[in-house]
């Protein structure tokens, strides 16, 4: 492998020092050549730029060396897509099955950025990576209605991420790379600033007119908005409810089922992780608003007779029986918060509402990690920490009531 020093003038006008680096691929036994930049502009830095060559040489000397480990099966030349392909295909024994349907999503968004020039795995670059992911950040999702690109949310490119520094670190235990090129590469985006903080807890008024309202206007909903709201339900574990998890004489509830979809609508008997799965009180309120549903349904039974389509017992489901599609109950609950004027409020977010209202009536903090089902307290610190932000300038007359042995010193 040798190094040569080049220059190259960018487009501001300033000229740098590049590294060029030719070696030979063990794989097809042809000469290749790989130019790094050293960040040194070129008046006077000649003998820095110089001293970087050996740092290269030696950084990128396994470019020229074969994995003792290479797996025989896999071909070293395999493009970064087509390995993706197989990576998925690995996964799929070891997930369930709305998760691995979360991940063909996802890894089929990162092919169609990378098929047009499929590199070869090995020939993928930090920079091409960090590239896809300022891209997601601005392009990254089609507007279904207008069909324009607008930008995909930080959250989802951290997905992306995830997926791609699995996937690499699979390739290096495969002895197809060396470096994980996603190592170091952070994803950073701004927060959505159309709403502000205090409007993303709803109060324990706001939750009554809002039921009220979803009481008149979309009936439907009750129930599920009840659940979500005072018992902080995720839409999977609300739309999972079956009777039998309901002891009306104990007056429990236990969360062990649960409804998901990603493509299709999966009923499993898990949750999301082993601490969902908790037995909570039955409160008064709760189990009016579950017998109500329980009258109505037994009225539905009657009606449709053999042609009811229950037999899962499930809870919450449409008149004949059929079960809710996941994405509809959540549109429908987009679309009723947006009338009721809080269009911000999402179904998930009646849950962060349920735990600001426990947190005001003095739950600790392990008490409201068992009740939301949080695998360890960092989630529920986190929501701690944000509803006392919200709170903390509304103390004022704490603090007027405090200072008032002082008053007599200002005129």
């Amino acid at each position: 492998m040798t190094g040569t020093l080049q220059m190259k003038t960018l487009a501001s006008g300033n000229t740098y020092y590049y590294v060029k680096l030719s070696y030979k691929d063990p794989r097809s036994n042809s000469w290749k050549s790989k130019t790094l930049a050293t960040g040194l502009e070129f008046k006077n830095n000649k003998r820095k730029a110089e001293a970087m060559i050996k740092k290269f040489l030696e950084q990128y000397s396994y470019l020229e060396e074969l994995p003792s480990d290479l797996d025989a099966s896999l071909n070293p030349d395999v493009t970064l897509c087509d390995y993706l392909d197989l990576w998925l295909r690995d996964k799929e024994r070891d997930l369930k099955k709305s998760t691995y349907e979360g991940y063909t999503y996802r890894v089929n968004s990162i092919k169609k950025y990378f098929e047009s020039k499929n590199p070869r795995l090995i020939d993928v670059t930090p920079k091409m990576i960090d590239t896809f992911f300022k891209y997601s950040l601005k392009y990254g999702k089609v507007n279904q209605k207008t069909q324009k690109r607008e930008p995909l949310a930080v959250r989802s490119v951290r997905s992306y991420k995830s997926i791609l520094y699995a996937v690499f670190n699979q390739a290096a235990i495969d002895g197809l790379i060396k470096i994980n090129p996603v190592i170091g590469i952070s994803v950073h985006g701004k927060q959505n600033k159309e709403y502000s903080e205090e409007l993303l807890f709803l109060t324990e008024e706001e939750i009554s007119d809002l039921l009220h309202f979803i009481s008149e206007h979309y009936p439907r909903l009750l129930g599920i908005t009840f659940m979500g709201a005072y018992y902080g339900l995720r839409r999977s574990e609300i739309l999972g409810l079956k009777w039998s998890a309901i002891d009306f004489k104990k007056k429990t509830i236990s969360i062990n089922h649960t409804v998901v979809r990603v493509k299709t609508t999966n009923a499993e008997d898990s949750t999301k992780t082993q601490s969902s799965k908790r037995t909570l009180n039955l409160f008064s309120t709760a189990e009016k608003c579950l017998q109500q549903i329980k009258q109505e349904q037994n009225y539905n039974k009657e009606f449709f007779k053999a042609d009811y389509k229950n037999t899962d017992g499930y809870i919450f489901s449409w008149k004949d029986g059929s079960p809710y599609d996941p994405n509809y109950i959540t549109r429908l609950f987009c679309k009723a918060t947006k009338e009721f004027g809080r269009p911000e409020i999402t179904l998930h977010k009646l849950r962060h509402s349920c735990a600001s209202m426990l947190i005001n009536k003095g739950w600790d903090i392990k008490k409201l990690q068992y009740w939301l089902g949080h695998t360890d307290t960092q989630t529920t610190l986190n929501i701690y920490a944000h509803f006392n932000r919200q709170r903390l300038n509304t103390s004022d007359n704490d603090l007027c009531e405090i200072s008032l042995a002082s008053a007599d010193l200002f005129h």
